[in-house]
């Protein structure tokens, strides 16, 4: 039982990681002015990857159900 929560607590850290998308963008402006749209953009990828660590995350937590079901049953058929 540790070692699949190990498995799962590592699986959800590497998806947050892959989800996680960074720019390297110089910190001093040469000028130009931060344009809202691209601050728009970037808060709509934020929340598109935000929304898709949330789905993966379920996944994770109806497949762990499952086999936890699953193991469950199998335990209560062998004291039988």
């Amino acid at each position: 039982m540790i070692k699949a929560l190990c498995l799962v607590f590592l699986l959800i850290g590497g998806l947050l990681m892959l989800s996680l998308v960074v720019d390297a963008q110089p910190t001093v402006d040469d000028g130009e002015s931060c344009e809202f749209d691209e601050t728009a953009r970037d808060v709509k990828l934020m929340k598109q990857a935000l929304t898709e660590v949330s789905r993966n995350v379920e996944e994770v937590k109806n497949l762990l159900a499952s086999r936890l079901q699953s193991c469950s049953a199998f335990d209560s058929s062998l004291c039988e």
